[in-house]
């Protein structure tokens, strides 16, 4: 039997931006690999010049997700679509960020907000792994000045593939969904964003942890909530 190729978990380009060293690229985060639930990957821009570089970071407004990236994942060799495939690319704010040798660029993603994850389990028998192959996409502009960061002039399209693997675990899963709802409601205020953004992204995967948070004491949270709910019917 033919042994299950490498994972590639983080991958990166090194080039010269406005004369700078730059090393630009994905990695996967540290967390529980389930089928189903949240996949974390990290955009990461680091800068080993004497002299800032400034990029341009935006949102997607309609998808309500960041902007800017695009990725294509299969699943054992199954298609694994875009849940907001269906929604119009309207823009969404602009922000710029400076990076430098003292401060590198860290852009945390659920890839769930990209990728439609919630289907992967019924690809699996209880207990096995799949593997996910992901590629992913993103123009940058790494300029001079923050002014300069908003032309699409000599922009890099920056261009990673990664793959890693997915195991089906239904009770661990359900406990995973119980836990961030936890941490949402009774959690460290810094520990609630973070966990909410994993929840919400795992759709129907979480559905009654979801509908629970349409009744949240807080507005912001069960606005969200109900966001996904509409969502999920659509």
């Amino acid at each position: 039997m033919n042994a299950r190729p490498p994972e590639y978990r983080e991958g990166f380009i090194d080039i010269a931006a406005q004369g700078m060293p730059v090393r630009a690229g994905f990695r996967f985060m540290s967390g529980a690999l389930l089928a189903g639930g949240p996949v974390e990957l990290e955009f990461f821009v680091d800068n080993f010049g004497a002299l800032p570089l400034y990029l341009a970071v935006g949102g997607d407004r309609m998808r309500q997700r960041p902007g800017q990236f695009s990725f294509a994942a299969t699943f054992d060799g199954h298609s694994v679509p875009d849940p907001m495939a269906a929604l119009p690319d309207a823009g969404g704010p602009i922000g710029i960020v400076e990076i430098s040798a003292a401060s590198p660029w860290r852009q945390r993603l659920v890839l769930n907000q990209f990728v439609r994850f919630e289907d992967t389990p019924q690809h699996l028998q209880p207990g096995a792994a799949g593997r996910l192959g992901l590629s992913c996409r993103r123009p940058i502009v790494l300029a001079a000045t923050d002014a300069a960061a908003l032309t699409d002039d000599a922009s890099l399209a920056l261009a990673i593939d990664l793959a890693l693997d997915l195991r089906r675990d239904d009770q661990a899963l359900v406990a995973l969904a119980a836990d961030l709802s936890d941490a949402i409601t009774r959690g460290a205020p810094t520990e609630r964003e973070p966990a909410l953004d994993r929840l919400l992204a795992m759709r129907s995967a979480a559905r009654a942890q979801i509908d629970a948070l349409t009744r949240n004491a807080d507005p912001s949270v069960a606005a969200r909530a109900l966001q996904a709910v509409q969502a999920m019917k659509s």
